[in-house]
Formats: structure tokens, C-alpha cells, sequence
């Protein structure tokens, strides 16, 4: 029995060296571009692998390399080896893998660029990274560097936003994905191969046409304003941040919110108008509504979604000589001291200065 456990121990402890072996997403976080990997053969996708694999061994690189060949998705693994386009990745499936792709490209000074991404499952959560390295065929090294997609920065959080690196089989671009767990929907980053590097190109936000759709149905009379920026910002914080449209002169504006593939324009604006912020996490616009008359039209939040709406209406009386105000709550007339009431309650007003970028 003693002998029996006594094997038992040295198999687990065994085992638990070869697991510490491999490294971890966190360990290429703290040291991957402090090393440059020498005595590479030459620039083929399965060589670069081989060669990056030797100084950071993970689970499923070094599983692929036992036998690089593609097994249309049988085993642990769903396994890509394409060696003519210079591409190879193994997906774990499950919902606690580890995986990886890589790429590389022939660059315009006779170098290679040599890109590797790794991704861990943390149940509905994803962990990655991408790292590049230039290969230089007389030296035999790849050596790391940092471009664009290294130093890219989410527009939100990543907290169940999971951000994902898409290296190109077929083509030369990589797509940089943000999908919103509570939107049911993504930001895609193009980012561009110019015979070096990759540089940011455009934004791809799904449904982007249905949203400037909405704008033009409610602004019809202003169908050219072009929206070329947005921001993310969680006025209701409670956690699924809203979406905020801008023309380049910030004259046209439209806030949305997107819950479970569902858009709905908040709140909008036009060269008239302007947006009002409350400290409740409300949103309104108040502009100009005909001669002597100006509107504040306002929105509450709750879980993403309107919950009440609330008008206010300031005319002037030309016989009287004064301004009059009038209120609305979801559509109905209500008296002044209920309609002061409701304005009351959402708060000082406050300010907002987005940090607005590119859509392209």
C-alpha cells in the first residue's frame, strides 16, 4: 500500500512538472519581447513556430508540433496547418482551454514578420495576447518589436467583452474583435498590411447601418451628416455601456443602447441641439422647437433600457411677455410641480467630454 502511494505521489508530482513546464499566458505578458530567439533556420510558418516554442512552450503549440497536420477538428484540438499561406493555430474546445495561432509575412526588406497569439477560456470570459517578432534570414533571430496592435487599447473594459485577435489565413489583414456579451454583437479593428507592418484602417460596429438608419428616420431632414467617430460610455453603469455616435464636427449625435441584439437611439442630436447629462445617469437633448419655444427631452435608464421619459417645454407668451413651461411623463400632459418633480429627480446636471475615436 505505502509503495502504491509512495508511485502514486511521484506520478502526480510528475505530472505537475511537466504542467509547470508550459507557459502561461501570463508569463509572455511579463517577458516575451525581452528575448530574441536565435538559431532559427529559415522563415517557414513551422519552423518560426518550432523555433518560438522552444523559449515559450504552451499546451497546444507543442501538441500541434507532435504531429502538424490538420485534423478537420477531431481530438482536444481543432487543428489548422497551412503551411502555403503560412498560417497554423489549434483551438481547445471547451469552455477552460488554451489555444493559439500564428502567421507570418514576407516584408518588403527581405525580413519576415512572425505574429503569435495566445488565448485562455475563463468559462464566458477570453484571455489573449499577440506578440510579433522580425525574422531576419542572415542572422537567424527573430527579434520582438511592438507596432499598433500590440499597444491596441479596447474601447471599453474587458470584463466579459471579450477581445479577440484574428489572424489572416487567406489574405494579409488582422482583425482586432470586441464582442459585447450583452449586445449580442461586436466591433470589429482592421488593421492593414503595407509590406512591413499593419496599420489601423477602419472600424466595422455590427449594425451600424441599422443604427444610422434610426438617426435619419428621427432627422430626416439632415440624411447627409456622416457619423466618423464613437465612444463607449456606461450612463446607467450597470455594466453594458451604451454607444455614442459623432459627426466630425460633433454636430450630429445619436446615443444607443443595444441589449441582447435589440437597438434603440436614446437620444440625438443636430445643429441645433445639444445633449443634457444627469447625475442619475439620464440623458436629454435641448435645443430650439419653433419660435419662442425651447424643449428639453429627456430619457432614465435601467439595465440599459428607457424606463421613463420625461419633456420639458419653455414658451414664450408674446401677449403676457413672460415664459410659460409645460411638461410631458411618457407621452401625457402632467401639471408643473409634477413635472418640476420629475426633472428634479434626475439629478444636477452634469458634463460629459468624450473621448471620441475613429470609425475609419
Amino acid at each position: 500500500m505505502k509503495k502504491f502511494l509512495t508511485i502514486s505521489i511521484l506520478c502526480l508530482s510528475f505530472l505537475s512538472a511537466i504542467s509547470q513546464n508550459f507557459t502561461t499566458i501570463e508569463d509572455l505578458g511579463a517577458g516575451w519581447d525581452k528575448k530574441t530567439i536565435t538559431g532559427v533556420k529559415d522563415g517557414s510558418i513551422l519552423t518560426l513556430t518550432k523555433a518560438f516554442n522552444k523559449v515559450w512552450p504552451t499546451r497546444p503549440t507543442a501538441d500541434l508540433l507532435k504531429n502538424p497536420v490538420s485534423n478537420d477538428g477531431e481530438g482536444d484540438y481543432e487543428i489548422i496547418v497551412d503551411s502555403p499561406n503560412g498560417y497554423v493555430s489549434a483551438f481547445e474546445l471547451g469552455d477552460d482551454g488554451e489555444s493559439f495561432s500564428a502567421c507570418v509575412w514576407k516584408r518588403n526588406n527581405g525580413h519576415r514578420l512572425f505574429a503569435f497569439v495566445f488565448q485562455k477560456m475563463h468559462g464566458l470570459s477570453i484571455s489573449q495576447i499577440i506578440l510579433f517578432y522580425d525574422y531576419d534570414p542572415a542572422k537567424g533571430t527573430l527579434r520582438p518589436e511592438h507596432n499598433e496592435l500590440t499597444n491596441f487599447v479596447p474601447s471599453y473594459g474587458t470584463d466579459f467583452h471579450p477581445l479577440t485577435y484574428e489572424l489572416p489565413r487567406v489574405g494579409k489583414d488582422i482583425v482586432v474583435k470586441e464582442y459585447f456579451m450583452n449586445w449580442y454583437s461586436s466591433i470589429e479593428h482592421i488593421y492593414k498590411w503595407d509590406g512591413m507592418n499593419h496599420h489601423f484602417a477602419d472600424v466595422k460596429i455590427e449594425k451600424f447601418d441599422q443604427m444610422r438608419k434610426l438617426y435619419t428616420d428621427d432627422n430626416d431632414e439632415f440624411e447627409d451628416s456622416d457619423f466618423t467617430k464613437y465612444t463607449l460610455y456606461d450612463f446607467d453603469e450597470d455594466g453594458n455601456p451604451e454607444l455614442w455616435l459623432s459627426s466630425q464636427n460633433e454636430e450630429y449625435q445619436a446615443i444607443y443602447s443595444i441589449v441582447q441584439g435589440e437597438i434603440q437611439m436614446l437620444s440625438s442630436t443636430y445643429f441645433k441641439t445639444n445633449f443634457v447629462f444627469y447625475s442619475s445617469g439620464a440623458i436629454g437633448a435641448a435645443g430650439g422647437c419653433g419660435t419662442g419655444c425651447f424643449a428639453t427631452q429627456c430619457v432614465v435608464l435601467s439595465d440599459s433600457k428607457i424606463t421613463r421619459k420625461c419633456d420639458e417645454f419653455q414658451m414664450y407668451n408674446f401677449e403676457k411677455d413672460k415664459i410659460e413651461n409645460s411638461y410631458t411623463i411618457d407621452g401625457q400632459d402632467v401639471s408643473k410641480k409634477d413635472g418640476k418633480q420629475m426633472f428634479k429627480s434626475l439629478g444636477q446636471a452634469i458634463e460629459i467630454k468624450p473621448d471620441f475615436r475613429k470609425l475609419k
